[in-house]
């Protein structure tokens, strides 16, 4: 298979993934319903992440648009998230498979305004589609690389059951989980 045939192959999977995982929160939460979207990170994403009030204690040091670009010239067999309520900007997340593709990992997220009207869902539903990603590609972990150093954060994301650590490299500062796959 030539690159642009793989390059076509795992954007049709990112768009797969990005559909279901939407489909499976609008039926979790029936006020999603018409009102949630979740793309790549598109300009428009870009554009309306610049605008982003942040407080100096939730600014991150990097710059969505490079890492993006990175991202989509080095790594075919990424995830890339921006996730949308109406025309706000809640929050985006990108991340990549391993070269073996054992392990997913979310490399960078960030949630939007303080106050937006997904606060609390982004990374749920960035591990969600991190974890259909994983699926698709037969990876068995998802992890969150260099988690941010707070205990109610590190809590929260063992709360969403990334509770172990890097099994490939312990040195690695990540949190991971196994990914298991309904038998439906």
């Amino acid at each position: 298979m030539n690159n642009q045939a793989i390059a076509n192959k795992y954007q049709q999977l990112r768009r797969a993934v990005l559909a279901q995982a939407q489909n499976e929160f609008e039926q979790f939460e029936a006020d999603f319903i018409g009102h949630i979207d979740l793309t790549e990170i598109t300009e428009d994403a870009i554009r309306s992440q610049d605008e982003w009030d942040i407080p100096v204690n939730r600014q991150i040091g990097w710059d969505w648009r490079q890492v993006r670009d990175q991202y989509r010239r080095d790594h075919m067999a990424r995830v890339e998230l921006a996730v949308w309520h109406g025309e706000e900007l809640c929050g985006l997340m990108i991340g990549k498979a391993s070269e073996g593709k054992l392990v997913v990992k979310i490399n960078y997220i960030q949630g939007g305004e303080v106050e937006n009207p997904l606060k609390g869902y982004i990374v749920p539903i960035a591990s969600r589609c991190a974890e259909l990603f994983a699926v698709a590609i037969e990876a068995d972990w998802i992890g969150i690389q260099d988690p941010i150093d707070d205990d109610d954060l590190l809590n929260y994301y063992r709360e969403l059951g990334f509770d172990e650590s890097d099994p490939f490299d312990p040195r690695n500062n990540a949190l991971f989980k196994r990914v298991v796959v309904d038998e439906d």
